[in-house]
């Protein structure tokens, strides 16, 4: 009996060692095999292309980052700038509702857009104006405000968030 249980032993030592080897070498190969085929299927599914300088082309619209860290949608053809956004993601969906002629929602995601940088650069003005007050009762109205303007901004983001899944999926 000793005889077997030593060999057996043995042998998952012996083959312990390149296991733990080969496990992270497996891993890291279906990774990259997973990250491969997700970035194929992200392709197929958005039908847009994205630039090295991260700007985004759909169909005969390019969507580039503007000097002033606004998004602009270009038509290609003309190169005149159609409309300017503060979210990229805003700014793509916009794209694909003006190249197909659907002006309702091209008009909704602008002023969803507008809406949601009006909240956000409240929330940062609060923020600011609260660290410098010294009087409790404007401290306590401030906090009340940003708190809405917090809940105003994740309430438009995640509005938006929700519509661009929709517009590509």
């Amino acid at each position: 009996m000793k005889k077997t249980n030593k060999p057996k032993k043995q042998s998952k030592k012996l083959n312990s060692a390149p296991a733990s080897k080969s496990p992270s070498r497996s891993k890291e190969r279906v990774i990259k095999e997973l990250a491969t085929q997700f970035e194929e299927e992200l392709k197929n599914t958005l039908p847009i292309t994205v630039l090295p300088d991260g700007s985004v082309v759909y169909k005969n619209y390019l969507v580039k980052q503007l000097t002033t860290g606004n998004w602009g949608l270009y038509s290609i053809k003309s190169r005149d700038l159609v409309e300017q956004y503060y979210l990229k993601t805003s700014a793509i969906m916009a794209a694909k509702a003006y190249n197909n002629v659907y002006l309702e929602k091209f008009f909704e995601i602008k002023r969803l857009d507008d809406r949601y940088w009006a909240n956000y650069s409240n929330n940062l003005i609060y923020r600011r104006n609260m660290q410098s007050t010294v009087d409790f009762s404007k401290y306590l109205i401030l906090l009340n405000k940003l708190e809405d303007s917090q809940e105003q901004t994740e309430q438009y983001k995640s509005k938006i968030s929700k519509m661009f899944k929709w517009s590509f999926a």
